[in-house]
C-alpha cells in the first residue's frame, strides 16, 4: 500500500456529502490504483422460454381459460396443462407464456423434464441448479442438497414476479420444488398424466383434448392451403380422423402433402387407411402412427437410413456431426428431408431432436429393416464419437491434469474456451450417460471408463450428484471387468469424491479402501497419492484434523518420493489449510509458504492467489498486517480476472479483519461493501446476512 507524503496529506482537503451510489475512492495522494468491481448479476431478467411452433391455430377456449386463471387469482397460479402425448400441450403453453410475457417483469424460467429424465425420476435438483444460475446465483453458492436448492430458489423468488414452464412432467413430486412462493407468480405444467396431488394443492387444470375436425382442418388449412380443402372436404374429414386429432401428426400428414403438391388428399387417405401398413397402435395414441409409416415412405433411400438408426439410438438430441458418425458420410441432403417431412425437429443451429412418437416409429423401423450388426456398428461409431468429444472438452477445461486414460484424437472444430467446452458437456450429459449405459450392455468395457474420467471437470462444477455417482461406478465396474487396475483407482476415487461431497463418509471409506488396493497393485505413485489426498479430504469434511493431516502428509511424501512437484505443492496448501482451521496458525503459515514456493516456480498462477489469500489470513493472525494485506490484495487482483466470487468475497472479509484491527473503521466498511456486493451478485444469503450483521 502506498502512504501519501506529509506534506500532500496537510494540503489535501477531502470530503463526501449527501447520498452516494456506488463505489467512493478518496485519497490523498494516488500512486498506482487498482480498483475492484464485484461481478454484476445478470442485467437482464430471463427469457428462456422457447417458441411456439409456426403455424399455431386454434385453441382459443383454452387460451382464454388460461388468461382468466392469471386474471382471477390472489395467490401463486399453478396450472396443470394434461392430455396425450402430441396433443399440442407444449406448444400451447409456450404460446400463452409469449402472449403474456410482459406480465412478468422478472422473467420466464423454462425446464423440458424429459430432457432430465434418465431412465426414471428427473434430477430436481439439476432443474434447480439452473433455475438458480439463470437468477444470478452464483455456482460456487449453489447447495448440493436437494432441500437446500429448493429453500434458496424461494428465497430468490419470495417477491418475484415471475412464469415458470414446465414441460413433460410425469409426477407431482418433480414439480413442487420448483414453485415459486410469490403472489405474482405463476407455472405452468404439462404432462400426460393428471398430476392429482397439484389439483389438490390448488392447482388449475387444462385438460387438452385432441382437435376437433373443424379444428384438425383449419391446422391443414394453413399448411396446404384452403383450396386444396375445398376440393376434397370427405377426404380431407377423413384425414383429420386418422390423425386423430393429434397436431404432430397433422403436422406429418400436411407436410407430406406440401412435398406432393400434386397428390389428391384421396391419394395420402388410401395410404393411411391400408392396415398392412400400419403399425401397431400405440400406447394410448390411436392409430395416428400410420401417418409416420407414410411420410417414412417418402423419404429418399439415404434419408431413410438415417432416420431408421437415429431411431435405434438411445438419444434425445442429435448433432449434425453425431448423424455423420452414425451413417459415415455426409447427411446435409438427408437432414433436410427430414425436416421438410416433419420427422425431424430443429432444435438450435446444427441441432435436432425427435418427437417422442416420431422416434419410437424409427426405432420400429429400426428393428423391421435395419439388420442388427448395422444398428450395432451405428451405436459403436457414436460411443466413439463421444468418447473423442468429452475427451476434447475435458483437455480443454483442464488442461495437463493427472489422466490414466490417453487422450483422444479430435477432428472436429476444437472449443473456443473451456466454458465452451463446460457448457457442452452440460448440454450433452444425457445423452453420454445414455450412451454409456448402452456400451455396458453391449460390453464395450474399454469404452465405458475414459469417457468417465473425461467427465471429471462438468462433475466438480456442475455437482449433477446422481450421474457422477452412475457414471464413476459404470467407469469403475468396466475397469474391473478390464483387469486395469490404474483404471479401477482412477474411478473408484473419483466416485468416493462424489460420497465425500454427498457426506456418504461410509460410502466414501469403503470405495476409498477399494481405490487404494487397486492403486498399489497398479504399482503407481500418483494413484497411490491421489487416494491418499482424498482420504484427507474425507478426514477434513468430518472435522478430524488430525487423520486430514496425516493423510495429505502421506500423499506429500508419495509425491516428493516420485518427483511430482506440483502433486507436493497442493498437499502443503492441503495440510496448511487444516492446521489453521485447527487453530495452528505458525505451522499452516509454513505449509503455505512452502506451497506457495512451489507453485511460483511452476508458474501455478491460480494456485498461487489461493495460497496468497489463506496466507493472508494466517499472517493477520500472527500479527503480520502489513504481510497480509499485501498478500491478500495479491490474490484479490487474480480472482478478479477469473470471475471466482467466493474467493473474492473472502479476500475482501479478510482485508475488513485486517482494517477492524488497526481502528481503521471507514476502510472495514468499505471492504465489507465490497464483499456484500459480491454475496448478493451470486446469490449467497447467507455471507449477505452476515455481513449485513458485522456492518450494523
Amino acid at each position: 500500500m502506498i502512504e501519501p507524503g506529509e506534506g500532500e496529506r496537510k494540503a489535501t482537503r477531502n470530503e463526501a456529502s449527501g447520498f452516494v451510489g456506488g463505489p467512493l475512492i478518496q485519497a490523498g495522494h494516488i500512486g498506482n490504483l487498482v480498483q475492484h468491481f464485484p461481478v454484476p448479476p445478470p442485467s437482464e431478467p430471463p427469457r428462456q422460454v422457447p417458441p411456439a411452433p409456426r403455424g399455431f391455430v386454434n385453441r382459443t377456449r383454452e387460451l382464454a381459460a388460461l388468461d382468466g386463471f392469471l386474471d382471477d387469482r390472489d395467490s401463486p397460479l399453478v396450472v396443470v396443462v394434461s392430455g396425450l402425448g402430441g396433443v399440442g400441450k407444449t406448444a400451447i403453453s409456450r404460446r400463452w407464456a409469449h402472449h403474456v410475457s410482459s406480465r412478468f417483469a422478472d422473467g420466464q424460467l423454462y425446464a423440458d423434464l424429459g430432457a432430465y429424465r434418465h431412465g426414471g425420476g428427473v434430477e430436481v435438483g439439476d432443474v434447480l441448479g439452473g433455475f438458480l444460475r439463470s437468477l444470478g446465483v452464483h455456482e460456487e453458492w449453489i447447495p448440493a442438497d436437494l432441500a437446500e436448492r429448493a429453500a434458496l430458489f424461494r428465497s430468490r423468488t419470495a417477491d418475484a414476479n415471475l412464469l415458470v414452464l414446465v414441460d413433460d412432467a410425469q409426477h407431482a413430486a418433480e414439480v413442487v420444488p420448483l414453485l415459486p412462493p410469490s403472489p405474482g407468480s405463476a407455472v405452468v405444467v404439462t404432462s400426460h398424466r393428471q398430476l392429482n396431488q397439484l389439483v389438490v394443492g390448488g392447482a388449475r387444470t387444462i385438460p387438452l383434448a385432441p382437435l376437433a375436425t373443424a379444428e384438425s382442418l383449419l391446422l391443414l388449412s394453413d399448411m396446404i392451403g384452403e383450396a386444396r380443402i375445398a376440393a376434397e372436404p370427405e377426404a380431407a374429414a377423413e384425414l383429420a380422423r386418422l390423425c386423430g386429432g393429434l397436431p404432430i401428426a397433422l403436422r406429418v400428414a400436411g407436410a407430406r402433402l406440401v412435398q406432393r403438391s400434386r397428390w389428391p388428399l384421396s391419394r395420402l387417405v388410401d395410404e393411411l387407411t391400408d392396415d398392412r401398413r400400419r403399425l401397431d397402435r400405440l400406447a394410448a395414441e390411436g392409430e395416428v402412427a400410420a401417418v409416420f409409416d407414410a411420410a417414412y415412405r417418402g423419404l429418399p433411400p439415404q434419408s431413410a437410413r438415417l432416420y431408421r438408426l437415429l431411431g435405434s439410438l438411445p438419444l434425445t438430441t442429435f448433432s449434425a456431426a453425431v448423424m455423420e458418425a452414425v451413417v459415415g458420410t455426409d447427411v446435409e441432403a438427408a437432414l433436410e428431408a427430414l425436416l421438410e417431412a416433419s420427422l425431424l425437429e430443429e432444435l438450435d443451429v446444427d441441432y435436432y431432436g425427435l418427437h417422442d412418437l416420431v422416434r419410437l416409429h424409427a426405432a420400429r423401423c429400426a428393428e423391421r429393416e435395419e439388420p442388427a450388426d448395422s444398428r450395432r456398428a451405428a451405436l459403436r461409431a457414436v460411443v466413439s464419437w463421444y468418447l473423442r468429444a468429452v475427451s476434447a472438452a475435458d483437455v480443454k477445461i483442464l488442461g495437463d491434469r493427472l489422466r490414466v486414460a490417453p487422450v483422444q484424437d479430435w477432428d472436429e472444430a476444437p472449443f473456443a474456451t473451456p466454458g465452451d467446452a463446460l457448457d457442452w458437456l452440460e448440454a450433452e450429459r444425457g445423452n453420454v450417460l445414455a450412451l454409456l449405459r448402452a456400451a455396458a450392455e453391449a460390453g464395450w468395457q474399454e469404452q465405458i471408463w475414459p469417457s468417465a474420467e473425461a467427465l471429471w471437470a462438468l462433475f466438480q462444477q456442475r455437482k449433477h450428484f446422481a450421474d457422477w455417482v452412475e457414471i464413476s461406478t459404470l467407469g469403475a465396474q468396466a475397469a474391473r471387468v478390464l483387469g486395469h487396475r490404474a483404471a479401477e483407482a482412477r474411478m473408484d476415487n473419483q466416485l468416493a469424491r462424489a460420497y465425500i461431497e454427498l457426506a456418504d463418509h461410509e460410502s466414501a471409506a469403503r470405495v476409498l479402501a477399494e481405490a487404494l488396493a487397486a492403486a498399489e497393485a497398479a504399482g503407481d505413485s500418483r494413484l497411490v497419492g491421489m487416494v491418499q489426498e482424498s482420504y484427507g479430504q474425507d478426514a477434513l469434511a468430518r472435522g478430524d484434523f488430525e487423520a486430514a493431516e496425516e493423510w495429505f502428509a502421506r500423499a506429500q511424501q508419495v509425491y516428493a518420493d516420485s518427483g511430482r512437484r506440483r502433486g507436493v505443492g497442493l498437499q502443503s496448501y492441503h495440510l496448511g489449510q487444516t492446521r489453521a482451521r485447527a487453530g495452528r496458525h505458525a505451522e499452516s503459515a509454513q505449509d503455505f509458504e512452502h506451497a506457495m514456493s512451489i507453485m511460483t516456480e511452476l508458474g501455478d498462477e491460480l494456485s498461487q492467489a489461493k495460497i496468497a489469500i489463506e496466507l493472508g489470513a494466517v499472517y493477520r493472525r500472527l500479527g503480520r498486517p502489513a504481510e497480509a494485506v499485501a498478500l491478500v490484495e495479491r490474490g484479490l487482483t487474480v480472482m478478479r480476472g477469473r470471475r471466482m466470487v467466493a474467493k473474492q468475497a473472502r479476500a475482501w472479509e479478510i482485508l475488513a479483519d485486517l482494517a477492524a484491527d488497526s481502528g481503521d473503521r471507514p476502510r472495514e466498511l468499505a471492504c465489507l461493501t465490497s464483499a456484500l456486493d459480491l454475496y448478493v451478485a451470486s446469490g449467497n444469503q447467507t455471507g449477505a446476512d452476515a455481513v449485513r450483521t458485522r456492518m450494523a
